[in-house]
């Protein structure tokens, strides 16, 4: 062979096998999933009411930093606070908890919110989530997203009866209407006349989020000592201040679990068996509550459902719910349940016959079902990984020319040799 193509050939090899080494390296690798869920509490207010949207980042593995962006309608909805992490307005928030040095499996961050008129508005995710662990490696990221239902002003009359005018004197009400936390468990049950409370959170939990309603509108809420929380009892104040000036002070003892009591708590809640999980018909619609609710919807269009599934039903409390599953796989112990939940948008949930346990449906565990069989694992391709599959294919088949190659130029080489000596005379 030629030795400047033989040379072509192997530097074309060397620089095509760093190329791609280099793009796959720049690929962006998942290192675990995470779940972004966002709850609002309550659910339904009334115009000119404070309600807070809880925002929870968790997964299975420990993760460092969140960046996120929060979309609402500013047209409904009014930002008030949620602390140093998050900042914006006018219907988006940036949600940034960068630099952090300790890795956790849970971050909640708490942003109040008040109703500007009635109607029904709900709170988004921007796709570009970022959850990062400490290498830097990025999270594949699953959400949940909430709506609220805002209700005429109460005691709000007709706009044709004119109400005399009259000063009134500032209001002295102090009290607060509804109080609650985002933790493990709260005693007692809230009384506005009761001031003391005990409250215990998870070792990931820093700061106690609150959820409040003042029993007058214009009474002013402030809250202290509840962020930086320490393994042990913390003391934490909720002070409400009356149009009058009155203060009332809601004082909460806040016990923050070491890591180890929050291993040994999960744990013991994994093996517990006392999931609540109910079926019941409610205005001629059937609700499945467990830790939301749900309500079940009628299938529009059938190319909603995946391919390979057929229509059936399932026994849950005494009621038909109806359900597809594996065409052949029927008896599988898992079906497909259409589902309205609190974005008010129904989409498909995977429901577990054996726990009773629903999750929302991904697209990716069913790619199987007419070829029959049972699935062992799944695999999510990713849209690169075909790329790179052909790209690796071709760097193992350049590496076997290359030996295919040298092989030749040695066998050259020492068939050149061998004929020197044998011309050799001795």
């Amino acid at each position: 062979m030629n030795r400047k193509v033989t040379t072509g050939i192997v530097l074309f090899a060397v620089l095509f096998c760093a190329a791609a080494s280099v793009f796959l390296c720049s690929g962006k690798a998942y290192a675990a999933s995470a779940k972004v869920e966002l709850t609002s509490d309550p659910q339904k207010v009334k115009v000119g009411d404070t309600f807070h949207i809880v925002c929870t980042v968790s997964s299975s593995e420990k993760f460092l930093d969140v960046r996120m962006k929060l979309l609402y309608d500013a047209g409904m909805f009014e930002f008030v606070q949620g602390g140093s992490k998050v900042s914006g307005g006018n219907g988006e928030l940036v949600i940034s908890s960068a630099g952090n040095e300790e890795s956790v499996k849970k971050r909640t961050f708490s942003l109040e919110f008040r109703a500007l008129k009635k109607g029904g508005g709900g709170f988004d995710l921007d796709k570009q989530v970022e959850i990062v662990n400490e290498d830097g490696e990025s999270f594949s990221v699953s959400t949940d997203l909430a709506g609220v239902s805002v209700s005429e002003e109460e005691g709000e009359g007709s706009p044709e009866e004119e109400q005399p005018e009259t000063t009134a004197a500032p209001s002295t009400n102090n009290k607060l209407k509804m109080l609650s936390f985002n933790g493990i468990s709260m005693k007692p049950e809230f009384d506005a006349d009761v001031l003391e409370y005990t409250v215990a959170v998870d070792f990931d939990t820093n700061i106690l989020y609150f959820n409040y309603t003042p029993e007058n509108g214009k009474a002013r809420v402030r809250i202290r000592n509840n962020d930086q929380l320490v393994p042990g009892e913390n003391t934490v104040k909720v002070t409400v201040t009356a149009e009058s000036g009155d203060k009332r002070v809601y004082k909460i003892r806040v016990i923050k679990e070491t890591e180890d009591e929050t291993k040994v708590r999960e744990q013991s809640e994994k093996g517990a068996s006392d999931i609540t999980f109910s079926v019941y018909e409610k205005k001629g619609a059937i609700y499945i509550q467990n830790q939301y609710q749900f309500q079940v919807a009628d299938v529009a269009e059938e190319d909603i459902i995946p391919s390979g599934y057929v229509k059936t039903s399932v026994e849950l409390d005494g009621k038909s719910v109806p359900a597809y599953t594996m065409e052949n796989d029927l008896d599988n112990n898992y079906l497909l349940m259409y589902l309205k939940g609190i974005s008010g948008e129904p989409t498909l949930y995977q429901y577990d016959r054996a726990e009773k346990t629903l999750q929302r449906y991904t697209g990716t565990m069913t790619q199987k079902v007419n070829k029959g069989g049972n699935v062992a694992y799944e695999v999510e391709v990713t849209p690169n990984a075909w790329l790179y599959a052909v790209i690796i294919g071709l760097m193992v088949l350049v590496l076997v020319l290359l030996i295919v190659i040298l092989n030749m130029l040695l066998r050259k080489k020492f068939g050149r040799g061998k004929r020197e000596l044998n011309d050799l005379d001795f």
